[in-house]
């Protein structure tokens, strides 16, 4: 695709308000980490990327990408509603499973990739990400079940399905340091 791009943010760069409202209205509350927190994140956390998506020299969206141990980790993606429908998610995904690309990110290029998906029975929407993400090269994890912890107190636990770009041996190693790295959860 013509002229597609990842940016990614560093200490000092601002993060654009555009970027901000993508983020808000994308996630649902319990999905979302507080933006303080995303911004303090770019500026000091070596292990969090957040990559804004450029086509065309048009920002197109934004992905947050955890180098964790053993692991490569999307914790949100979203393009704006006006970029959607060019092929530019599955652009994204497809890039993030190339281990040439990675290495170019500074991300390792070993790590199976992994996400968060609603399960496909919450809503048509839920069934037709999963099918995005299948079509990309990403599968779910069966039969494991998968607990997003709050990001806020107060807030509910979310069940999701985890997905990943080949098989995970020991899930449960891979919850342990989602909730530890990720949710700050021991």
């Amino acid at each position: 695709m013509a002229n597609f791009e990842f940016k990614k943010l560093k200490a000092g760069d601002v993060i654009p308000a555009e970027i901000k409202e993508l983020y808000m209205t994308a996630f649902p509350p319990e999905e979302r980490r507080p933006w303080a927190d995303i911004e303090a994140r770019v500026a000091a956390d070596p292990a969090f990327n957040l990559f804004l998506l450029y086509h065309d020299d048009k920002c197109a969206g934004f992905i947050t990408i955890w180098t964790l141990p053993g692991y490569t980790y999307v914790e949100h993606f979203a393009i704006f509603d006006e970029m959607r429908g060019k092929g530019l998610g599955s652009l994204t995904i497809t890039a993030l499973l190339d281990p040439d690309m990675r290495r170019s990110l500074n991300l390792s290029a070993d790590a199976p990739l992994v996400l968060e998906v609603e399960p496909a029975e919450f809503s048509e929407q839920a069934r037709k990400r999963i099918d995005f993400y299948r079509r990309c090269g990403m599968n779910i994890l069966q039969d494991f079940r998968y607990i997003q912890p709050p990001y806020h107190e107060g807030f509910p636990e979310v069940e999701l399905k985890l997905m990943a770009s080949r098989p995970i041996e020991a899930p449960e190693e891979l919850t342990r340091t989602l909730h530890t790295l990720i949710y700050n959860r021991k």
